[in-house]
């Protein structure tokens, strides 16, 4: 066993593969971490509806990181650890961008995902994440009526890369706190400011009572680069983003060919 003490994975695209399953050599690898004991959890863009399940299946031991850095979760307790949310006023003025656009925007609040209309492309999110979307009509007026009792957490805005670009640009310009990142060639989320996987990282270690260079973290996109930086081992998956794998120390195997059992067996030597 290594002097590493938790091992951080992102899902769709290093853990999970095309078929949004984890590979059974990945799933044992896991099962010798937490028995030699490490400890073991997510760091994903998606909502609690959509990690649970792998997180019952891999028996996680630590509170995962969700909503690509917004929230930390004790999945098992239901407990929110650690939450950061946009502003109403931002989100809204975000939003009335968006909406110019062809795009499919999803708005994130307290473990719900709302669309304006469920079509191929929102049906084709909900599928892959396994999630319901709640078609509401006009997202703006929705914020504005003041129906939900909190502010959005995120929107995740899936559209073509050169229309994401452009939508990017305008959006840090009437909104130029918020974050904002590319989960996906297809996909930009709008994070609440100073909102990423590494700042997640950093106060989920405080929490643990853990050392960020005690941890191990595998992403293969750029809402991952953060993290991978924050890490005592940041590693990135071999069908990563090119800039996730230049600032990775180390370049594992494709998701396709079990990512994380490989790390498991460099880094904690197990």
């Amino acid at each position: 066993m290594s002097n590493y003490k938790m091992l951080v994975t992102d899902i769709d695209g290093t853990l999970v593969d095309a078929r949004q399953e984890v590979p059974e050599e990945n799933r044992q690898a896991v099962q010798r971490l937490l028995a030699a004991g490490a400890l073991f959890t997510f760091a994903t863009g998606r909502i609690e509806e959509s990690t649970i399940p792998y997180a019952r299946d891999l028996k996680i031991n630590a509170p995962a990181i969700l909503y690509n850095g917004a929230k930390i979760v004790d999945l098992e307790r239901g407990e929110t650890l650690f939450e950061r949310n946009l502003p109403m006023d931002q989100a809204i003025e975000a939003l009335k961008v968006a909406s110019g656009f062809d795009v499919r925007t999803h708005v994130y609040i307290d473990g719900k995902v709302y669309v304006a209309r469920i079509d191929s492309v929102v049906r084709g999110y909900a599928k892959k994440d396994r999630v319901d979307c709640i078609e509401v009509g006009d997202l703006t007026a929705f914020l504005e009526s003041g129906q939900t009792h909190m502010p959005p957490t995120k929107f995740l805005i899936i559209g073509e890369s050169e229309c994401l670009g452009i939508l990017h640009r305008e959006i840090h310009a009437v909104f130029p706190e918020g974050t904002l990142v590319e989960s996906d060639a297809c996909y930009l989320e709008l994070l609440p400011p100073g909102v990423s996987k590494g700042a997640a990282l950093s106060v989920l270690c405080e929490t643990l009572g853990l050392d960020p260079a005690d941890t191990v973290a595998v992403g293969d996109n750029m809402n991952d680069v953060e993290m991978i930086q924050a890490a005592g081992m940041g590693i990135a998956v071999d069908n990563a983003h090119p800039y996730a794998k230049e600032q990775a120390a180390f370049v594992a195997p494709s998701n396709e060919e079990c990512a994380v059992a490989a790390v498991i067996r460099r880094f904690f030597g197990i």
